[in-house]
């Protein structure tokens, strides 16, 4: 699995500095978030993972969406009102995820 780049190719330095830094972190980060999925049969909202892996001060719905792109978890059509009172968009693990979980 590729993940995409972390950075345009226009960004400022200090873009692509933090880019080579987050890239230490988000595999660790990722791997928090679908153990949350892999707990929560009836899913989460990237809000709630994120809140539950103690991950709210990361860029965890780029996470959440990378998990998204690799097919580890999935949209369910449900929706969650959020911290902000706005509804979120509610996830769940694909089997490829609970794979990924046991691996």
């Amino acid at each position: 699995m590729t993940d995409p780049p972390r950075t345009r190719t226009d960004d400022y330095e200090t873009s692509n500095e933090g880019a080579i830094q987050v890239a230490t972190r988000a595999g660790a980060q990722k791997m928090e978030l679908l153990k949350r999925f892999a707990v929560n049969p009836h899913g989460l909202t990237d809000e709630q993972a994120a809140d539950s892996a103690k991950l709210t001060r990361t860029c965890y719905w780029k996470r959440c969406g990378e998990l998204r792109a690799a097919g580890l978890i999935e949209f369910t059509g449900d929706t969650r009102v959020g911290i902000a009172g706005v509804r979120r968009r509610v996830s769940v693990i694909t089997e490829r995820g609970r794979t990924a979980v046991q691996n």
